[in-house]
């Protein structure tokens, strides 16, 4: 696995707290400092408290929600991130069906789910999907440095999203630095590296070169992608794939993008195949297998069932 210097994670040696200080008036003070004030409008019903909109990074986008079952007993926390490719999307998506009873099954079973924002490549603080990546692992520092505030299990922490949301999951949850912390990964609708060029090894009728030569939108969006020109450096800080290894927690992927040609019936490059196609989830489990690493997906268990199932280990 090639260890990423880009962030460092801190070190996890937070201990779960004792029912007593679950229920200590002081504890709950101490909750409403870091997260706001719970909101009495929920996004769905349930025996649970919602935060929103509190703090993780210093930007205005450094915004995530706190969904906290009202319960002594947590199992973990999944760390959710939208999709959008990186160019639009919200938080307020995971609140829809069916991504809704996802969360419901979670909070249900006394699990926590914590469910951020990011910015987008396109924003002008933006270095490219560098940032949205690592504004993931601040994210992870964040619910580390409060996991004990929040009677969260040390170890108990598991990233998941859907589409460019399941790339900053694989990312941070893939490196040598975040294995002792995080539980699992859950990856939807993914892609399978960020390193652009390898998808070229998946679809072998897609040219980069060719369709940023023809299509200038789309040149100015790979530039934008990699915050420049995609050396060598990059592409290689971006392929989580190659992170991979027997050591990684347990990976959930899960692609229902079966068609297997990119050009749709009026010959245009079909992007929805091109992002989400098996192919990608099928590169994933190849990996997996060559390197040891446990997966499952949803020819074994439902996406629920697999959080479920890891936090109860």
């Amino acid at each position: 696995m090639k260890k990423i210097l880009l962030s460092t994670f801190l070190l996890f040696s937070l201990g779960q707290c004792s029912k007593n200080e679950a229920s200590d008036p002081s504890n709950e003070s101490g909750i409403i400092k870091v997260f706001g004030n719970p909101i009495a409008e929920k996004p769905f019903p349930g025996d649970y408290t919602f935060f929103k909109d509190a703090s993780y990074g210093n930007k205005v986008q450094n915004k995530l929600d706190l969904l906290l079952p009202k319960s002594e007993n947590l199992k973990g926390v999944v760390l959710y991130f939208h999709g959008g490719s990186f160019l639009f999307g919200s938080k307020e998506d995971l609140y829809q069906s069916p991504s809704k009873e996802f969360i419901i099954a979670l909070l249900t079973s006394n699990i926590a789910v914590i469910n951020a924002e990011y910015t987008f490549i396109d924003d002008p603080l933006s270095e490219g999907v560098f940032t949205a990546l690592e504004e993931g692992s601040e994210v992870i520092r964040f619910t580390e440095e409060n996991a004990s505030l929040l009677s969260i299990p040390p170890q108990k922490i598991i990233l998941a999203g859907v589409s460019a949301g399941a790339g900053i999951a694989q990312w941070n949850g893939f490196q040598s630095d975040s294995n002792s912390s995080i539980a699992g990964v859950l990856a939807t609708i993914a892609q399978s590296t960020y390193d652009l060029y390898d998808w070229q090894t998946i679809f072998p009728e897609f040219s980069i070169t060719a369709l940023r030569n023809e299509f200038v939108e789309l040149d100015d969006l790979f530039l934008q992608f990699y915050n420049g020109e995609a050396t060598e450096e990059k592409r290689t800080l971006l392929d989580y794939r190659g992170f991979m290894d027997a050591n990684d927690p347990p990976l959930y992927v899960y692609n229902p993008v079966y068609e297997e040609t990119l050009l749709n019936s009026e010959g245009n490059l079909d992007f929805n195949i091109l992002f989400h196609s098996v192919k990608h989830a099928d590169y994933l489990r190849l990996k997996a297998l060559e390197v040891g690493q446990e997966f499952s997906g949803a020819y074994q268990e439902s996406p629920e069932q697999f959080v479920i199932r890891i936090l109860s280990q």
